[in-house]
């Protein structure tokens, strides 16, 4: 019934029917026999989890680590256990490294895929009908491989959206009823193919320095909804008496009706808003201002020792100019695209200084660079872009010479 690749597999079907032995006494059997059992007990299993469980990360299954070598790319995932669009169980026994070959591009969408490898070679006995070959496997292994692409995925899985909207005097069967019924209306009418089982695990982004670092994208990888998992979000929800449907003030006869007290919480909420506003502000300023002196103080340090280096210092130091003059800290987006357009001068001047500044101090710069980079990428709020710009311009600060080193 469930879908299924490869020699003996059926992707072509959508839904097929259960088959499996009949025993009688005197029945002579076959590895045919044999693997007929393994597979109707398989794909049993496989229609419960495909059309009942889902798909997706059960437990586990991180990507810890993604280095890249000369020849390859080197890929860690933790242990742990996936479901995949054919209901096929994916089991990460222990901590795995899989080689891949280096992408082309500087992000890569990881994905899990069901693999069988076969074990222990043993001669083929010379019987009537046996398979021609010598040897062959006594065992298989159902494990796994890491594949990437470098294109985004066309969509993410999202939850279905069910119409809730039922008259409040309706009774709980019925109301349960109606439920289900625009479920599987909505979302149960039509089976389509699987073109491809596999399950995202995460997208990663190469730096400039040649690492490679969580994209936004991880965060939308695929989780499987089980019943554990609802029923302890269920069982949350149920037993929260104080605050029910987290609704604010806590039970509906507690909240006071006085509409001067909901003025008054109003007037202090936009005060603290505008508080918060200015302290943002004041911040996104300070940064741009520090930038500009210790860039400066950068630039006149390394003149001597490294011309190239003083010179996109002082690149930095005019782009930070203008977006004082600009005023780009009044704005919160236009801050941050003002510390995105400055962030390739950032990464470029940890290249030139490789062998101007020491490498300690060129370290702490680099990852404060990288820091940035990602708070940039994973699209973060802008009290973190901050700090991360923050970090940078101190890392700058603490940039020494490599004395006794003169670039040409």
């Amino acid at each position: 019934m469930s879908q299924e690749t490869g020699e003996q597999g059926r992707a072509d079907r959508i839904l097929e029917q259960f088959e499996r032995n009949q025993f009688f006494q005197g029945k002579l059997m076959t590895a045919r026999d044999m693997e007929a059992e393994q597979e109707y007990h398989a794909e049993r299993l496989h229609a419960i989890n495909r059309f009942s469980t889902g798909q997706g990360i059960l437990y586990g299954a991180e990507i810890s680590a993604v280095e890249e070598t000369d020849a390859e790319l080197q890929v860690t995932i933790e242990p742990g256990i996936v479901l995949d669009a054919h209901g096929r169980p994916i089991v990460i026994e222990h901590s795995t490294t899989k080689t891949l070959p280096l992408p082309s591009e500087d992000t890569i969408f990881l994905y899990i895929r069901f693999d069988r490898s076969e074990l222990e070679s043993v001669p083929v006995p010379e019987v009537r009908g046996a398979s021609s070959e010598e040897y062959t496997s006594n065992r298989v292994v159902e494990g796994f491989e890491l594949t990437y692409q470098e294109s985004e995925p066309d969509s993410y899985e999202t939850l279905p959206e069910v119409d809730t909207a039922i008259d409040e005097d309706t009774e709980t069967e019925a109301f349960l009823h109606t439920l289900a019924n625009r479920y599987h209306q909505q979302h149960r009418s039509e089976l389509e193919p699987v073109d491809d089982p596999s399950i995202f695990v995460g997208s990663f982004e190469r730096t400039r320095d040649g690492s490679w670092v969580r994209g936004a994208e991880t965060a939308q990888r695929s989780l499987a909804y089980d019943n554990d998992m609802l029923y302890a979000m269920l069982v949350s929800h149920v037993t929260e008496t104080e605050r029910p449907h987290n609704m604010a003030g806590g039970l509906e006869e507690e909240i006071s009706p006085e509409l001067e007290e909901v003025i008054e919480v109003g007037e202090q909420l936009e005060e603290i808003r505008q508080q918060l506003d200015s302290l943002t502000q004041y911040v996104m300023r300070k940064t741009l201002k520090d930038e500009i002196r210790f860039f400066t103080s950068l630039a006149t340090r390394f003149e001597e020792h490294d011309p190239e280096g003083s010179r996109i210092a002082q690149d930095i130091v005019d782009q930070a100019g203008d977006a004082m003059a600009e005023k780009a800290f009044d704005d919160p987006e236009e801050y941050r695209a003002t510390v995105g357009q400055k962030l390739e001068l950032h990464l470029e001047l940890g290249e030139v200084l490789e062998d101007s500044a020491t490498e300690e101090s060129l370290e702490r710069y680099v990852e404060a660079v990288n820091e940035l980079q990602t708070a940039l990428a994973e699209d973060a709020d802008i009290v973190r872009v901050v700090e991360a710009q923050d970090g940078v311009c101190e890392a700058a600060d603490s940039l020494e010479e490599l004395y006794g080193v003169v670039k040409d």
